[in-house]
Formats: structure tokens, C-alpha cells, sequence
């Protein structure tokens, strides 16, 4: 995105099977494209992006994302949460959490949806999780949810490890979660 900057992108397509395949393609070729055009501006890449693909939207589907810019040199994150579920930022120096709550509803819901950005600093040993609701839904046997209490203890158990000895962590805990054998695991 520029010198020491990273785009970063999460998101999630309502329904399921082709259509909803199809249309996530479509809102990854569109959001990529904005996001190339605005490169300093998220909120108006994300306008941009949900006026093309409420346009092409069939049957009420639209896709929840969340978009950012990482500065490695301010050490920040510039963002968009379109309803995506709030990506938790586990704070090194204490061990405490902070949510990146929506700044816009979903895309596609809306062809004239308004979208403003948020900023986050980060400090030294920070970490964020993004993450879907197929996580936090996952269900066991007798249908109890995972949960965002048990993926916040996860982080917070595992926040001195590498990011992919914590994205392990958070795997196994949904896999050992209370009563689910492991054929019987569910994602709603």
C-alpha cells in the first residue's frame, strides 16, 4: 500500500455453496481494486467498493469485511469495520483487550452506506486477532457455542507465542471445546 504499509482484509459472504462463492470473488476483485485506488483512505475505498457490489447484489447478499492499513513506522492500523465481528487487539503490557467496532454496516446491504475510519495505535507486544463468526459459533454436541469469552482467554493464554503457535492455540481450544468429540464439531 506504500512504503512500510500493509493492507490487511478479513470478511465474511452471507449464505452458503456457489452463489455465495461467486459473490465473494466478485467483493474481493472489487474491494482490491478500491483499495488500490484510495490507498490512504479506506472509508472511501469501502464507499466505492459497496456502491459496485450493492449494484450486482442478488437476493439480499452482502459480505461483512474488515479493511485496514498497517504502518509499520507508526506502528498504527487505519480501518474499516464493515459489521464484520470487532477484530480484539490483546495489549502486551497488561493483557487487556480492545475491540475495533464497526465504523459501516455490511457491504452490499446499502448502495448509499456511509463508512468512516478508525485508528488504532499498537505498543510493544500488542497483538490482533481477526477472525470470523465461524469461530465463535463453532458449536459442540449439545449445541453450547464457543464463544468470544473462551476466544478472548485463548489469546489472552497465548499471547507471548508466535502468531502461528496463537492461531494453533485458538484451533485447538475450538477443537477441545467441552463435550464435542471431534466428528461432532459444528460451524453454524
Amino acid at each position: 500500500m506504500g512504503k512500510d504499509q500493509l493492507g490487511i482484509l478479513i470478511a465474511d459472504v452471507s449464505g452458503k455453496g456457489i452463489p455465495a462463492a461467486l459473490f465473494m470473488a466478485l467483493s474481493r476483485i472489487v474491494v482490491r481494486v478500491n483499495a488500490i485506488w484510495y490507498r490512504q483512505q479506506p472509508a472511501e475505498a469501502i464507499r466505492n467498493a459497496n456502491a459496485v457490489i450493492t449494484a450486482d447484489s442478488k437476493a439480499g447478499m452482502f459480505v461483512t469485511l474488515f479493511y485496514g492499513i498497517l504502518d509499520a513506522q507508526e506502528r498504527s492500523l487505519t480501518y474499516v469495520n464493515a459489521g464484520h465481528n470487532p477484530p480484539l487487539i490483546c495489549r502486551g503490557d497488561d493483557g487487556t483487550f480492545t475491540d475495533l467496532p464497526a465504523t459501516g454496516m455490511a457491504v452490499g446491504a446499502m448502495p448509499d452506506a456511509a463508512y468512516t475510519s478508525g485508528r488504532v495505535v499498537f505498543g510493544l507486544d500488542d497483538i490482533m486477532v481477526l477472525y470470523t463468526d465461524g469461530i465463535t459459533e463453532a458449536e459442540n454436541a449439545a449445541q453450547e457455542m464457543y464463544g468470544e469469552d473462551r476466544l478472548r482467554e485463548t489469546i489472552a493464554g497465548a499471547r507471548t507465542l508466535p502468531a502461528a503457535e496463537i492461531v494453533s492455540a485458538i484451533l485447538e481450544s475450538v477443537q477441545d471445546l467441552p463435550g464435542t468429540p471431534p466428528s461432532q464439531m459444528t460451524s453454524r
